[in-house]
């Protein structure tokens, strides 16, 4: 089988390579064969490969990817739960190979039916999206969420539920050209990061869900409400978060970390069964949904990472491995 590997750290495009390992005949207790049929590339993914990606630095070489769709391909005697063709999305790492041997409590079985290029994305951003809605602050109907980063992965599911929910959002953009494709997905506000104009025209947010840090998140924790909260997932800015120490004192703002690695380590296995097929069915009742600018084979890795790290992507970067496959799913990529 091919696996993606890399043994230094540096620029991604230039330190993967595509590496032919063999596939164990024989299952031990438990396990299950995979045949990976998509996987998606995220900023997470490249920022691993940089050696930028938490604070504990894979042993070299080192496998990549977070997250698939995949077949089953064969199971060991004493599986139960999985057969011979069912769908699944690992919950393991180094997802980027043609194989994968798990065991069965380390994947998500879901319907058939559902677009396997959405459901290649289905364990992270959507996950993101729905914890940090559902588990930090109570939301009713009509509360206000705002957002940065709001054209990225996590921001468009964020919209999509957001307005799944019936909440309203205030999504902060870089550029006016995104304003148009998010109010199609149902983003209630949109505005060019501009604080101020935010501060006079809307009323205060109970959530402000941040992907950048930096300097700015103090402006933008002044449009929180008294014991509002902030959910930081990531540091676009490459700064570390400022924020006024008067406005957690006075305003009780919260301020807290989101890592989907450390929710899905204390979940049960039926915890996490429950998250992904209430997301399977969202997507495959096109609730939620990602746009797809291209899919590469496998032999193009080097080409995929490098556009995924371009600036003004109409979409998300997909690779598979089978050459029918990616053709039936291409037209879907609109």
């Amino acid at each position: 089988m091919i696996k993606v590997e890399f043994k230094k750290f540096g620029v991604p495009e230039e330190q993967i390579y595509l590496k032919e390992v063999g596939v164990k005949n024989k299952l031990n207790s438990q396990e299950v064969l995979l045949q990976v049929l998509f996987f998606p590339i995220n900023p997470a993914d490249l920022l691993l490969v940089q050696g930028k990606y938490s604070s504990k630095l894979p042993l070299l070489p080192s496998s990549v990817g977070a997250e698939c769709v995949a077949k089953v391909l064969k199971v060991s005697d004493d599986v139960k739960k999985l057969k011979v063709n069912d769908i699944v999305i690992p919950l393991t790492r180094g997802t980027w190979a043609e194989n994968l041997i798990v065991k069965e409590n380390e994947v998500i079985k879901i319907q058939k039916k559902i677009n396997l290029c959405q459901a290649s994305m289905l364990k992270v951003n959507p996950a993101s999206a729905y914890l940090m809605l559902n588990n930090y602050v109570d939301l009713k109907k009509n509360d206000i969420v705002l957002q940065n980063a709001a054209n990225s992965g996590v921001g468009n599911y964020i919209i999509q539920l957001s307005k799944y929910y019936k909440l309203k959002t205030i999504n902060l953009v870089r550029r006016k050209e995104l304003i148009v494709d998010l109010k199609k997905i149902g983003a209630t506000n949109i505005i060019v990061d501009d604080h101020k104009k935010i501060l006079a025209d809307q009323p205060k947010v109970k959530l402000f869900i941040d992907a950048i840090g930096g300097s700015k998140l103090d402006k933008w924790a002044s449009c929180l409400k008294d014991h509002g909260t902030i959910i930081n997932y990531g540091l676009l800015a490459k700064e570390n978060i400022q924020i006024d120490m008067q406005k957690v004192i006075f305003n009780n703002i919260s301020i807290k970390g989101f890592w989907l690695s450390l929710w899905l380590q204390k979940m049960t296995y039926n915890e996490k069964l429950n998250l992904y097929n209430h997301l399977a069915e969202l997507i495959f009742k096109k609730v939620l949904y990602t746009k797809v600018e291209k899919i590469y084979h496998i032999s193009q890795i080097n080409m995929a990472v490098k556009r995924t790290a371009k600036f003004k992507r109409k979409g998300k970067i997909l690779v598979g491995f089978d050459k029918y496959l990616i053709k039936k799913y291409e037209d879907t990529t609109t």
